[in-house]
């Protein structure tokens, strides 16, 4: 891991969206790394963990999210101290209302880039510059 100030895991199966995060976040003060895979998730959490973990809920064209529903619920309870924020086409407010104990913020993908950038950098600020 380089030396940036902050570390962000994401999972997320669209490689077109990480590809998007990976290019506005280039030039910021944030080391990103993108996984595909539950598994692949898991890995990384188990070596270091992140700042910030960004986690989509339908991974694998799972239109109901119950899979990654259970990842974040999991991940809360084996990795204390886990913050994790959703990016993902799944807006229910029945999914929000059920995680809102388990992650800092969720944001629906259709987002403008620069706009999401600058919310991701804020909320990193927000839980470590206050502290």
């Amino acid at each position: 891991m380089s030396k940036k100030k902050y570390y962000v895991l994401h999972l997320e199966d669209n490689k077109d969206i990480a590809d998007l995060l990976t290019m506005i976040l280039e030039n910021e003060n944030i080391d990103y790394k993108h996984v595909q895979t539950f598994k692949q998730a898991y890995e990384q959490l188990d070596k270091v963990l992140p700042h910030l973990m960004l986690v989509d809920l339908m991974l694998e064209d799972d239109i109901h999210a119950e899979p990654g529903i259970k990842f974040i619920k999991d991940a809360y309870q084996k990795y204390p101290g886990l913050k994790m924020m959703v990016l993902s086409n799944r807006g229910d407010s029945r999914i929000k209302k059920e995680l809102i104990n388990y992650i800092v913020d969720f944001v629906e993908k259709i987002f403008k880039p620069s706009a999401f950038k600058t919310k991701l950098i804020q909320k990193l600020n927000d839980i470590y510059l206050t502290k």
